[in-house]
């Protein structure tokens, strides 16, 4: 079945992340490297969702496993992913608010809060099978966004350190 497939492949790839997001945080920061609030929150969502992430992909097969009828299925797996978005967003928004000094950054910010808002209701939409047909299509957007958001991440955590070695020896250059 193509859609067990894909659930498969999503929690392979966002369990994956998680584990060599943890490898790369454990070289880059140490007692001379101490990580910016923006640094931990990104790596804190990296593991969230990167665990989270597999689970919520692992969650339909293992309700299927039971030979539940699909509409409990998605039901439970649509309204917990919901719920763990909710969090996810409010432990973003407490931890971030404040902290975005470029506009353009708070605008960036705003538009994915907005976006996992939406794709909250859709979810909730879809356990309560309410103007959506109710299956995998509208879990697998949010396990996408989900994904999205935990790669940009990752790619923050890796690239984001070389980018600040790389100014600095820029400026240096400058003042020699």
């Amino acid at each position: 079945m193509i859609e067990i497939t894909t659930l498969e492949t999503v929690a392979e790839i966002s369990i994956a992340l998680a584990g060599f997001a943890g490898i790369i945080a454990t070289f880059q920061f140490n007692q001379n490297n101490v990580p910016t609030s923006g640094e931990i929150v990104a790596l804190t969502l990296i593991v969230r969702l990167g665990l989270a992430g597999g689970g919520f992909a692992f969650l339909p097969i293992l309700l299927m496993s039971f030979e539940l009828e699909e509409v409990i299925v998605w039901f439970i797996s649509s309204l917990g992913m919901a719920l763990y978005m909710c969090h996810i967003m409010y432990f973003v928004h407490t931890n971030i608010r404040g902290k975005i000094r470029k506009k353009s950054m708070r605008i960036l910010f705003r538009a994915y809060q907005l976006l996992g808002v939406l794709i909250v209701v859709l979810l909730v939409l879809n356990a309560l099978s309410i103007g959506v047909q109710q299956g995998i299509a509208i879990y697998l957007v949010a396990l996408a966004y989900g994904l999205y958001l935990l790669a940009t991440n990752f790619m923050r955590l890796l690239l984001l350190p070389l980018w600040k070695r790389y100014r600095a020896s820029k400026t240096s250059e400058i003042v020699s």
